[in-house]
């Protein structure tokens, strides 16, 4: 007996929203990603203080779905992870591909042309949305990332090229965060100064989650970032 392998390639679509009180098709664009379990809808409830900023804000759904057996329902997730660093990086760069993908045909179906973007994410979103922004900065010009870490050593020579653009960042964290320990946010910040990009570490009074001040502080980050009235 013996064993034939082969491969189908598999195709879906994929749902995403874009809020915000912007008309020009070149307000700025923030790309926002949501943590493990949620869906687009789920995430911009939790930003919906942002969408009076004269912006746009793009949230898509994660392409893989996700059992929450806690709450009895079906959420989505951006990569499959099993500690493997290795495998980890390479998961990392399937979703860089997805997410400027959606990203790029979002913008042409809408005719957007955005005079600046910063990405958004959130735990997972987190983690995925760091390094795709670090990794191209000349597509974002700024970074917010909230309950995770950033994956620094992932990103040495990234991060000296952003670093060279005027790329910023802030970090939102919990002080009681369960899932991402506040000590790795605060080394996250350390290495990203050391590198020499632009870092702000925001602490709050929350565990892994995104409450009404930290959107209070991204909104007035944001303003600044992008030169907003």
């Amino acid at each position: 007996m013996s064993t034939i392998r082969g491969s189908h390639e598999v195709r879906w679509t994929v749902p995403y929203r874009i809020d915000g009180a912007a008309e020009d098709p070149e307000a700025p664009l923030v790309l926002c990603l949501h943590g493990m379990g949620m869906d687009e809808d789920f995430f911009a409830a939790l930003l919906e203080g942002l969408f009076a900023l004269r912006a746009r804000f793009l949230t898509p759904r994660a392409p893989h779905p996700v059992e929450v057996r806690r709450e009895q329902r079906i959420g989505a997730s951006w990569y499959a992870y099993d500690g493997d660093q290795e495998r980890f990086r390479e998961e990392l760069g399937r979703t860089e591909t997805f997410v400027l993908g959606l990203l790029d045909a979002a913008e042409h179906e809408h005719g957007l042309r955005p005079r600046a973007r910063v990405l958004l994410g959130f735990s997972q979103g987190g983690y995925c949305g760091s390094y795709i922004a670090l990794r191209h900065p000349e597509r974002f010009g700024g970074l917010v990332v909230s309950g995770a870490r950033v994956k620094t050593e992932f990103l040495a020579n990234e991060l000296r090229v952003a670093a060279s653009r005027g790329f910023s960042v802030l970090l939102c964290h919990g002080e009681r965060d369960a899932s991402v320990a506040p000590e790795a946010a605060e080394r996250g910040r350390a290495e990203l100064a050391a590198a020499g990009v632009g870092v702000e570490l925001r602490s709050f009074d929350a565990g892994h989650s995104v409450g009404r001040a930290q959107v209070r502080v991204i909104g007035a980050w944001l303003r600044r970032q992008l030169d907003l009235a």
